[in-house]
């Protein structure tokens, strides 16, 4: 097994104790329940997910990512439900997630409106023996392996329509602690800090051939935030090519295909102008999902969220 330099160990401290711990996803687009609990159910079908995350290739250490979702309305198409487990390693910390999402959702205009919650475990893998330290005296004392788990709970509002969607999320209300050893007979106060998702979409039908998209992601915790601004182009609701500029020095190529009327594949790259990306290969991020018709419900074509 690689060993992790000392940078991961302070990168992943800081993150675990004061800034932002979940897993960073590109095309958060293709996998909205993700980021907002409220979004189960809204696309009208069931609706499974796979997306594979590998960040900052070729840094020994850096962020991989893995997550399967599902979501689906209930029968009386009033309620949604949704799962999702994610699977993230950084440096020495693995971590798995599982977490159960519920939705309320009521007419309103010509949309509906969720109220969603979520529900879910943490649980963090610390393998502290797969550290180099480049001096002894800053080593943690034990070498084998530490783990935590701690609960979550997410609160979501989402409005969709056919061509517009909008929402706000509250991860990690509690704000679950950790106990993580500092040294023989001491233990850090890390927390899961509260963090602030906020999105915005819209579908421009040009014609029968061309659709224009955009949308704005906002992140927020207490250490700051940044925010992910995306215009697209689909063409004939087969292919669609786009790009992303992240307010952290993040550029973001993207592009999905509509394989059939059931099945999607997208991939994006990102290029990424901060200190430690600018001696790696980029990052890379694809997705597959894959939509099953429920209680006599239609796929619907085109689909734009």
């Amino acid at each position: 097994m690689k060993k992790c330099t000392l940078i991961f160990l302070l990168f992943l401290l800081s993150s675990v104790g004061f800034g932002q711990q979940d897993p960073q996803y590109s095309l958060y687009m293709f996998n909205p329940l993700g980021v907002n609990p409220g979004y189960a159910g809204s696309r009208e079908v069931l609706s499974a997910i796979l997306i594979h995350r590998s960040q900052w290739i070729g840094l020994d250490g850096a962020p991989e990512t893995q997550v399967l979702s599902l979501n689906s309305p209930l029968k009386n198409k009033k309620m949604g439900v949704g799962l999702q487990i994610v699977n993230d390693k950084i440096g020495p910390r693995t971590s798995q997630h599982l977490s159960g999402s519920y939705a309320y959702r009521i007419k309103l205009g010509g949309g509906k409106l969720a109220f969603g919650l979520r529900a879910g475990i943490i649980n963090h893998n610390f393998n502290w023996g797969d550290i180099t330290y480049k001096d002894q005296e800053d080593a943690i004392p034990t070498t084998g392996a530490e783990n935590v788990m701690v609960p979550t709970f997410d609160f979501g509002i989402y409005y969709n329509t056919k061509t517009f969607y909008a929402g706000v999320a509250i991860d990690h209300l509690n704000e679950a602690k950790y106990n993580l050893i500092n040294s023989d007979t001491t233990f850090s106060d890390a927390a899961q800090n509260a963090s602030f998702t906020g999105t915005i979409g819209k579908a421009f039908v040009l014609n029968e051939n061309f659709v224009l998209k955009s949308s704005l992601l906002m992140r927020a915790a207490n250490t700051g935030g940044n925010i992910d601004l995306n215009g697209s182009v689909l063409i004939k609701n087969k292919v669609l090519f786009g790009v992303t500029l992240r307010s952290s020095q993040v550029i973001v190529l993207m592009t999905e295909f509509n394989l059939t009327k059931n099945l999607r594949l997208g991939v994006g790259y990102d290029f990424d102008g901060s200190d430690v990306a600018s001696s790696t290969s980029g990052s890379f991020e694809v997705f597959l999902g894959y939509d099953v018709g429920l209680f006599k419900s239609k796929i619907v074509s085109p689909r734009y969220f």
